[in-house]
């Protein structure tokens, strides 16, 4: 009964969610000439790992093992669904699906009242943009907000519930990053007196995780996914000293960081605060150590998704710690995380511009070379080209070819594997690989503004020195009469 009266009280800040996603999803689709686009390129990457999977190869190209996925259970979670014609839409729906139980289950952590917090939370958190990446992140933010509420109330109810010794297993397995939270908050029921259970899910998450390293080490792969190695600065540093303060110092130097260390204020105030109970001061204490791993060693941005997670945790811990003073203004309160949340509001008005970015490049890339080229190719951008693709795929960011997270700004080295695998063309943003700007430059695809997720709004056509220009850019010449309006196709004579 009091799950239905929950429910019930939960309708509006479900139906503004609806509405919210529908805005985006519609204005997507008629910008994008009918067709659904995520507004990354990246969870094309893992719908592409995920078809593999399901024939038992883990990796892009089936004669290559690699791991370039972020996560080690999201691409899991879609492998079921590989073989359908729709599976491009099951993380949308599966995003979806876990947007609006993070909906419910902050709603019934702000209890009676909080229908304004919870709308504010819909928007503050980007529970809508996270839908739209096609990401894992949806998933983290369900999985981060039941470890916050689930730490958040032991101190009145002294119970770890199954639901939050499995979010605080799970959610590393999902986004390692998480770990950020996990351990702080494992350490935080240590020291509460929860000593064995806390043993226990700390040696059940370390074998895991370990289990997964040890997996693809036994594939010759390093004990990190490619894409954890290429974005991480801290891991791609070796976990140095230096590595540590500079992800720190360049975390907050950004937007994101210095409100993370605003709203630690009042929380570090509970802390230090010879009024509040043990059980108070060690969540307190909890929030500033996990905020600070994520500054030392986390990141920020990218279209408003890696912070994310962390922005969520402090939130809900600090709305326990000042709970009863959060019930007199609730109002105020929204519109104060409102405003906290200034950058997650502006990547809402921006969703249909990066899908329409996506749709308008790497769409168009995998339009051209699905359709005209039919070979072999080399990419920084994987996900789209890939998807579907039996054609060898040379990626030159590194996460389907870890070698050339070192190997791309070398020419010999680009030249000797594109050659060994047949790569005679490549489309990539020239400027941004060293070692294949020797190629001959045949064409530059160039979108409209406004660029939200590609930056670089031209990707260029570049024909390998040992293979024919002029077949490339006659291919060009025919798909250049297809494309959409808003993309310009400059082809060199």
């Amino acid at each position: 009964m009091f799950y239905i009266i929950v429910m019930k009280r939960a309708i509006v800040p479900a139906a503004v969610f609806f509405v919210a996603l529908m805005v985006p999803f519609f204005l997507s689709m008629k910008g994008n000439d009918g067709h659904f686009i995520y507004t990354l390129d990246d969870p094309y990457i893992h719908l592409a790992l995920a078809e593999n999977i399901a024939v038992g190869h883990y990796g892009i190209n089936q004669d290559e093992s690699t791991a370039p996925s972020s996560s080690v259970l999201w691409p899991f979670l879609l492998v079921p669904f590989s073989f359908f014609q729709w599976a491009f839409l099951v993380p949308f729906i599966l995003n979806t699906i876990f947007a609006l139980l993070t909906v419910f289950l902050i709603h019934r952590f702000y209890g009676p009242g909080g229908v304004f917090l919870t709308v504010a939370s819909i928007y503050a958190l980007n529970l809508v943009g996270l839908v739209f990446t096609g990401m894992e992140h949806s998933l983290q933010l369900l999985l981060v907000a039941a470890i916050a509420i689930g730490a958040s109330q032991y101190p009145d109810d002294h119970k770890v519930p199954w639901w939050l010794a499995i979010s605080l297993v799970v959610a590393p397995l999902v986004r390692y990053e998480c770990l950020a939270v996990s351990f702080p908050v494992l350490i935080f029921l240590f020291a509460a007196g929860e000593k064995k259970k806390a043993l226990m899910l700390f040696l059940v998450l370390v074998i895991l995780l370990g289990a997964f390293s040890l997996f693809l080490v036994n594939m010759g792969l390093s004990p990190m996914p490619a894409s954890v190695n290429a974005k991480s600065a801290v891991v791609s540093g070796s976990g140095s000293a230096a590595s540590i303060l500079g992800n720190m110092v360049n975390s907050v130097k950004s937007f994101r960081g210095l409100v993370q260390l605003f709203l630690l204020v009042p929380v570090v105030f509970v802390f230090f605060s010879g009024k509040r109970s043990r059980a108070e001061k060690l969540l307190a204490g909890t929030a500033v150590v996990a905020v600070i791993l994520h500054l030392a060693v986390g990141r920020s941005g990218w279209f408003h998704r890696y912070g994310v997670y962390m922005w969520a945790f402090s939130i809900l811990i600090a709305f326990q710690l000042y709970r009863s003073s959060i019930a007199k203004y609730r109002i105020p309160a929204a519109i104060l995380l409102l405003v906290l949340s200034a950058d997650y509001l502006s990547g809402y008005t921006k969703i249909k511009y990066a899908s329409s970015n996506i749709y308008q490049q790497q769409y168009q890339m995998r339009r051209f070379v699905h359709g005209w080229l039919q070979e072999p190719v080399a990419v920084n951008d994987l996900g789209l080209v890939s998807l579907g693709y039996n054609e060898y795929v040379l990626d030159l960011w590194g996460l389907a070819t870890p070698e050339a997270l070192h190997g791309a700004s070398d020419p010999v080295w680009v030249d000797s594997v594109a050659a060994v695998n047949g790569v005679n063309c490549a489309i990539v943003y020239r400027d941004e690989i060293l070692g294949i700007q020797h190629w001959t430059h045949v064409a530059r695809m160039q979108i409209a503004p406004p660029l939200v997720v590609c930056v670089s709004g031209g990707v260029d056509f570049l024909a390998a020195p040992w293979a024919s220009a002029d077949s490339l850019r006659s291919m060009l010449y025919d798909f250049k009469e297809t494309v959409p309006g808003g993309i310009e196709i400059d082809i060199m004579r």
